[in-house]
């Protein structure tokens, strides 16, 4: 779905008056944004003694909100993230909402494409705004250099794949609706998968115990809410759309719903994903998308907050293990 839906765009409108903490969302996909918008209808927030102001996805860059200090916490891909962090925007990542990647290139059955390494001379549509940068990241793991592939804008997918507008599509695997009879290329079979929806601050808000304080309890509420979208999809997918909902519509959103569960994180960024990322932005000599190895580009302190306040759960159970 390309646009948010009006009921859902009612829950993004809070008043920006005397807030405790404002997060901006990235891109306008209700699905990916789900677990918010339901923390916020349900109260989760509020109950955790925080008021938020979710901004709804916008065309400015990656991150604007945040340097220009009209959000506190932000939502985006990890790749944007470290780019960032390498061009001097001090990002760090607070906790991880999507444990594992959902990125896929969906390829026409004609184009003759079974993995990345066959993706010379095609044509692939991608989103930009940052999803330039884990494709970047996987054509190197495949061998393929950039100016081997043919970039276009991504529309909708299934209707580019249809009219051949490109031989491959950006997709993710939890709304691949339209895509039955295509070719999907995971990069983890290069083990170039890279870490998508996480958030993000800037680090000198971190030296505050008292917006600490507040990021925890947003991270945990936000778990809660999409742990319960996951449990729910089409419960969920009535709420965010309203009254009288577009029956496709709802359908669609309830099956993007129901892939959530097989990406959710807990809450806390894994070691072990966030190198695989790194070396995979890290990939390519010259062509590589970092340029340099991070350094503090993350902290476990907000999602071991957040874990350990959890209810019934204690400091020592609330321990991430750590490979």
């Amino acid at each position: 779905m390309k646009y948010l839906i009006p009921a859902a765009l009612a829950l993004l409108a809070t008043s920006a008056q005397a807030q405790d903490l404002v997060v901006q969302l990235r891109g306008p996909d209700l699905a990916a944004n789900a677990g918010y918008l339901l923390a916020e209808a349900r109260g989760l927030y509020a109950r955790s003694g925080i008021t938020v102001t979710l901004l709804p996805a916008s065309d400015a860059p990656a991150f604007e909100s945040l340097a220009r200090g009209q959000a506190a916490l932000s939502v985006e891909w990890m790749p944007t993230a470290l780019v960032a962090r390498e061009n001097g925007l001090p990002v760090v990542n607070i906790g991880q909402v999507f444990a594992r990647p959902s990125l896929r290139l969906a390829c026409r059955a004609d184009a003759g494409v079974t993995d990345a390494s066959q993706l010379r001379g095609k044509s692939v549509a991608n989103w930009f705004s940052g999803a330039e940068f884990p494709l970047a990241g996987w054509l190197n793991r495949a061998q393929v250099p950039a100016d081997a592939i043919t970039l276009v804008p991504q529309g909708d997918g299934a209707e580019m794949l249809r009219q051949k507008q490109a031989d491959c599509v950006s997709a993710r695997s939890f709304a691949v609706a339209g895509l039955e009879g295509a070719t999907l290329l995971d990069p983890a079979t290069l083990n170039a998968a890279t870490l998508e929806d996480g958030i993000y601050a800037l680090d000198g808000a971190l030296t505050d115990p008292a917006m600490q304080e507040r990021m925890a309890h947003f991270l945990r509420a936000s778990m809660e809410g999409w742990r319960a979208a996951a449990a729910d999809p089409e419960g969920t997918a009535r709420l965010l759309i309203g009254p009288d909902p577009d029956p496709g519509a709802l359908q669609r959103l309830s099956a993007a719903l129901s892939g959530i569960p097989a990406i959710l994180a807990s809450g806390a960024l894994e070691d072990a994903a966030y190198r695989r990322t790194v070396e995979t932005l890290r990939a390519g000599g010259a062509a590589a998308v970092l340029k340099h190895d991070p350094e503090n580009a993350f902290t476990h302190e907000i999602s071991d907050m957040a874990m350990a306040a959890a209810p019934g759960t204690d400091a020592t159970a609330a321990a991430r293990p750590r490979p």
